[in-house]
């Protein structure tokens, strides 16, 4: 696994709506915007499984996940291998984030994204280069 900074992970939070990319097993890709999301740790960033229907299905065919956070003119992109949790302190949290608000969400499920690779996204010097 590989470890965020606190700097990327600032970088996350600061965005809070962030990009979630699967691809089946044929590679076809799917993107999503999730906002129901926390960091455990620096390797490990939970979803909450509210609708996602096609996202999935392609996790369940091939389970990488990518997200990308930018702010304050930083971009950086993370790749997860994930698996799901529907019980224990992890999916307690993320579904009392989703049923305690004025808006009510299903929380079926937690969503474990443990990290693998941390890349920058930002252009210029730098571009693409893996930083975890």
């Amino acid at each position: 696994m590989a470890k965020v900074s606190p700097e990327i992970m600032a970088v996350f939070e600061k965005q809070r709506v962030i990009p979630m990319a699967t691809a089946d097993k044929t590679g076809r890709p799917n993107v999503i915007l999730v906002g129901m999301w926390y960091w455990t740790d620096d390797e490990t960033l939970v979803v909450s499984d509210n609708y996602l229907n096609k996202t999935k299905a392609n996790l369940e065919e091939n389970p990488v996940v990518a997200f990308n956070g930018w702010a304050d003119g930083k971009s950086y992109q993370i790749k997860c291998r994930v698996h799901w949790e529907t019980s224990g302190p992890r999916y307690e949290q993320i579904r009392k984030m989703a049923t305690s608000g004025t808006r009510q969400f299903p929380g079926k499920a937690a969503v474990i994204c443990s990290v693998e690779e941390v890349f920058q996204g930002s252009g210029g010097q730098g571009a693409g280069q893996r930083l975890g």
